[in-house]
Order: structure tokens, then sequence, then C-alpha cells
């Protein structure tokens, strides 16, 4: 009887080391699933990310390409202030100025409207001068705020005018220090 308990011990002990053999077989193998599937899961939206970005390259070029090619404007007739615009802004505080040279475009061929601004030239630079003043320095510092004054410049112009309208406002010189 003590033979068959030794017997059965050793069982018993063989039992649990091929236990914990096999449970150490068992992580490293749950490890390496799980590195194979992250190594698949990168691949797939490796893959993914790549068709996604050739669909979203050729429907941009879709739209680039159904532009339509338009015919720029005709030129225009152009009076040119013949001093430049030298103004302080409305900065409180520390003070900046504006210097700038403008150019006011129109339709050729009407001379009427060519007397006329010629006329109200001094008119027309007190408007330019007054919106100039009125504006700060951080008004004035992004392209979109250049074209915003163009458009407010060319309303206020063509507010006064009479034998026609200003269309066109150019910068020719735009310094705001």
């Amino acid at each position: 009887m003590a033979d068959e308990e030794e017997e059965y011990e050793g069982e018993e002990e063989g039992e649990e080391y091929e236990g914990s053999s096999s449970s150490g077989l068992n992580k490293i193998v749950k490890i390496l699933i799980y590195v194979a599937l992250g190594a698949v899961g990168v691949v797939l939206m490796g893959v993914i990310s790549f068709y996604v970005a050739k669909h979203a390259a050729s429907q941009q070029y879709k739209e680039v390409a159904s532009i339509a090619v338009v015919k720029p404007p005709p030129p225009t007739e152009n009076f040119n202030f013949s001093e430049d615009f030298r103004v302080n802004t409305a900065d409180s505080g520390e003070t900046h100025f504006i210097k700038l040279k403008l150019s006011l475009g129109f339709e050729p061929g009407n001379p009427a409207l060519s007397a006329e601004i010629s006329q109200r030239t001094p008119q027309l630079r007190n408007i330019i001068n007054l919106i100039l003043m009125g504006k700060t320095k951080s008004e004035l510092a992004g392209v979109q705020d250049s074209l915003d004054l163009q458009e407010e410049i060319k309303a206020s112009i063509n507010h006064i005018l009479s034998e026609g309208k200003v269309t066109d406002v150019y910068f020719l010189e735009f310094i705001v220090n």
C-alpha cells in the first residue's frame, strides 16, 4: 500500500509539472496570437487607408477636372492717385501708420467717369483717409482683411459717383507699421 501511495504521489507530481509547463506554453501561444492579430490589424488598417487615400485623390482630381476655364475680364481703365495715403491707425496705446498707394479701375470708354473722378479727387482722398483712420493694425493684418478694405473703399466711392461705378480697387503699395 505504501508503494501504491508513492506511485500515486509521483503521478500527482508529474501531473502538476505537466500542468505548469502547459500553462506556460498556453501563455506564450496566447501572446503570439495577440501579436499576430495586432500585426494583421496594422496591415489591414494600412491597406484600407491606402485605398481610401487613393479614392479621395481620384475624387479630388475629378472635381478639379470639372472646373470650367473662364476668360479673364477685359482690362480696366485706371485712375492712379498721384500721392500716397499716409495715416495713423485707430490703435490706442501704441501708434501705427498705414502707407498706401491706390489705383481705381473702371470700365474703359467712359470719359465722363474719368473726368468725374479727376474732379472729385480731394473728396475721394478724404473718404479713403477716413476709412483708413478707422482701422486698427489687427484689422489690416491678413489677406482677407485687405480684400474687405478694397470692397469697403469701392462701395464708399461708388456711393458718391454719378457718371459710373468703380469696378476695382488696386493696392499698388500697402504697408502697415
